[in-house]
């Protein structure tokens, strides 16, 4: 395909490095499953939320929050449909991989198409792609506002082409440039009868995980998009009546970097506060002092008989293992005799209170 027309600018080579930069840091703070899951689970929610905002049907957090975690009521799948398909959706883009028997193309944004707008039209309009000059359903789509007129393309081979450039490892193009030359022509041409404008943020997503440009699956585009969704707009329009993807791309760049920037900070501050944390008493302390934490932190208290019993060890060794966590400073002892029970000291109450 011919490539599009733009300038490599100062802003966008920023933009670039700090995406990448905070893609870096998110990679370099791993997180066990039990503090990314609620990560993953809170920046969907978010994402559901912006949606929301972005389509004109705002739901709020709360409720974003149950569609995310399955929660919502029978009662409610009606009015809440669109959200659940692009949680849905949001489910195979998580599954995905370089072994899936859809690759980047328009297929796989038709496959993201049909998963996002099940149920809320009919079914001969799901995935369905234009294929002369027409005005798509401007419903789930606030982007028709920047459209007065329609090419006639065949949107198939015209995506494919530009599908082919991205994937093409020899072109010196920034994969994020390509990304939003991509969305450009999202908003520009149209291709779908229905649901354009969530289609593209969904295939934006997916191409960012098929490339490393979205680690666990954890930026929230939608969130990306809506948070400048007029500047983006506003962008686009310049580059059209410029034939220039310049000031579209440097939007677009900024509106992905800041995202990126947050979650790492977020990650790397949920890294500093829980993982090292962790560490510390793994190197401190012995399995059993670490469980009996994990115990005391949900049930507020432990004896030196239940201790005894729950670690398997003899009266004797549970004395010396929680003498040796009162002497660190973890726990305090409380009470006398066989009233003798153990809480976490003020210091470890603090950090509970601090990471919850």
């Amino acid at each position: 395909m011919k490539t599009p027309t733009y300038t490599i600018t100062n802003l966008i080579l920023s933009y670039i490095v700090k995406y990448e930069l905070a893609i870096k840091d998110i990679t370099h703070y791993p997180l066990p499953e039990k503090y990314l899951l609620p990560l993953q689970e809170k920046y969907g929610a978010e994402d559901l939320n912006a949606l929301g905002d972005l389509v004109g049907n705002t739901i709020g957090y709360n409720k974003s929050l149950q569609v995310q975690r399955g929660q919502e009521l029978a009662s409610q799948r009606k009015n809440l449909q669109l959200f659940i398909n692009i949680r849905n959706a949001k489910d195979y883009i998580n599954s995905y991989t370089t072994n899936s028997s859809l690759k980047p193309s328009i297929e796989l944004s038709s496959h993201l198409n049909k998963l996002a707008m099940k149920g809320l039209v009919d079914d001969w309009d799901l995935a369905k792609l234009k294929t002369f000059s027409e005005k798509p359903n401007e419903i789930y789509d606030t982007w028709f506002k920047m459209r007065d007129y329609y090419p006639h393309i065949d949107s198939a081979s015209h995506f494919n082409e530009i599908f082919e450039w991205i994937k093409d490892g020899k072109d010196s193009n920034h994969k994020l440039i390509k990304f939003a030359a991509l969305t450009y022509e999202f908003i520009d041409k149209a291709p779908y009868f229905v649901g354009n404008q969530i289609t593209a943020i969904l295939t934006l997503e997916i191409l960012a995980k098929q490339y490393g440009y979205n680690p666990d699956n954890l930026l929230p585009f939608f969130k990306s998009i809506n948070n400048i969704s007029q500047d983006l707009l506003d962008a686009f329009k310049i580059s059209k009546s410029k034939r220039d993807l310049t000031t579209f791309i440097e939007a677009f760049l900024y509106a992905i970097s800041l995202t990126a920037i947050d979650v790492s900070r977020e990650l790397k501050d949920t890294y500093t506060k829980k993982v090292k944390k962790q560490g510390a008493l793994e190197i401190s302390l012995n399995p059993r002092q670490i469980k009996v934490m994990d115990y005391i932190t949900l049930n507020h208290k432990i004896t030196r008989s239940k201790y005894t019993k729950m670690m398997g060890v003899s009266f004797m060794t549970s004395y010396r293992d929680l003498q040796e966590m009162v002497d660190k400073g973890y726990i305090k002892q409380k009470g006398q005799g066989r009233g003798t029970f153990y809480v976490l000291s003020k210091e470890q109450e603090d950090i509970v209170l601090e990471i919850e």
